[in-house]
């Protein structure tokens, strides 16, 4: 019996600190919605993946991209500031990117397609010189028509290189995403350059040599070396140029996960401290403590029973309807604000437990200025860690009959 009785109070604590738990995730996540913390995680992880990070080059090309620009609150709006998207596709981020970039590279790519032709003319005019037929004549006519195709590819160049060079003025004067006007003005002459860039990328029969030319013309950081170290990488993985596109496309997503891993750890540490924080204030504000706790789980029987059987409910719960386990948590809220848990800094006279409520001497207070913290440092692990702690010992009170019972407490499996 006192072996039950010790797993009942351990499960009557693991359900107090779940219950501050939720309560701590919930404040937590409505001031990472209210800061968009999301969003400025990504946003900075973004910058430093593009070495951009005074906002001025790759990034807000990139923010300024309409795949990535439409995801954003308040994109149809123009009026109004946009709000960060807290989440980008890798598919997104590298078809946005690419996009940019092979538009820059086909500017120097028809320089060198105009210079060849000017050369393959003068060969063709000198055999026709030397040995006039009329194969040469047609050969003649046709590098004549190349030349003027790829010079008029040139003109538009030229306008790509005028409208990109007018963006990068407009850049210099965006103070942030949030610089509502200034943003706006450089997103649409990116927008007009792209356009133009988008034609020259159309009729280049090399696609993965535009963005070649673009990546060597970065200025000189990790950004460079990691995208010349994924072109090689695809040049290497895929002979055919028809499938190296769609192959550096699946090597930047999968430099882009490696890099949104490193920024979801930055979310991470951010939430931890959060958490202890609110913790900390919640756990005085609520006189969670653990000692008290303990003391009081252990002396009545009432509540540690009525605690035991909401948690076992929480749990059948949440195993019934995994899909909807958010709707079981929240259950579990409700059904603990109908219990009379021992929180708070009442002490009512003729209470036996009134001095673990508020203690009437300093030993008392010592236990209480040990159990606040123990409580808020569990309670900042997370709900998902007490949530399973509490499924686990649930389950090990399930596995045996506890002595004056006459069945299992745990929901037991239903029998074929």
């Amino acid at each position: 019996m006192f072996g039950s009785t010790i797993l009942e109070v351990a499960i009557g604590i693991v359900f107090i600190y779940l219950f501050l738990s939720l309560i701590c995730s919930t404040i937590n996540e409505a001031i990472a919605s209210l800061i968009n913390k999301r969003g400025k995680n990504l946003f900075e992880g973004v910058k430093n993946l593009l070495n951009d990070p005074a906002f001025t080059g790759l990034a807000q090309q990139l923010y300024s991209h309409g795949l990535v620009d439409g995801i954003s609150q308040e994109a149809a709006n123009p009026a109004r500031p946009n709000r960060l998207p807290s989440y980008m596709a890798p598919n997104t981020f590298a078809l946005a990117l690419l996009d940019i970039i092979a538009s820059q590279g086909a500017q120097e790519s028809w320089r060198d397609v105009v210079k060849r032709g000017e050369e393959e003319l003068d060969a063709a005019r000198a055999q026709l010189t030397q040995n006039p037929t009329a194969a040469d004549q047609q050969r003649v006519t046709v590098a004549e028509n190349a030349l003027e195709r790829a010079k008029e590819a040139l003109r538009r160049a030229d306008e790509s290189a005028a409208l990109h060079a007018d963006w990068a003025r407009a850049a210099q004067a965006v103070a942030g995403p949030r610089d509502l006007a200034n943003f706006r003005t450089a997103s649409t002459k990116l927008r007009q350059a792209l356009a133009v860039g988008r034609t020259l990328v159309a009729d280049y029969p090399d696609p993965l040599g535009n963005i070649q030319r673009a990546v060597d013309k970065l200025p000189a950081g990790h950004t460079k070396e990691s995208l010349l170290v994924l072109l090689d990488k695809t040049k290497r993985e895929t002979a055919a140029a028809a499938d190296q596109l769609a192959r550096l496309q699946a090597n930047v997503e999968q430099w882009f996960n490696q890099a949104m891993d490193r920024v979801g750890g930055w979310y991470k540490r951010w939430t931890q401290k959060i958490l202890l924080a609110i913790a900390g204030v919640l756990v005085v504000a609520a006189n969670a403590d653990t000692i008290a706790l303990a003391n009081r789980f252990l002396r009545d029987n009432a509540l540690r029973a009525s605690i035991v059987n909401v948690a076992e409910k929480t749990i059948h719960n949440v195993a019934a309807k995994p899909a909807e386990d958010m709707e079981a948590r929240q259950a579990l809220l409700s059904d603990a604000a109908k219990l009379n848990l021992p929180l708070g800094w009442v002490r009512t006279e003729g209470d036996p437990y009134a001095n673990d409520q508020v203690p009437g001497d300093v030993r008392g207070w010592l236990a209480k200025i040990l159990g606040l913290p123990i409580t808020a440092l569990a309670v900042s692990m997370g709900a998902p860690f007490w949530f399973d702690t509490m499924s686990k010992f649930i389950n090990l009170r399930g596995t045996g009959t506890p002595p004056g019972e006459t069945k299992k407490s745990a929901p037991q499996p239903a029998r074929h």
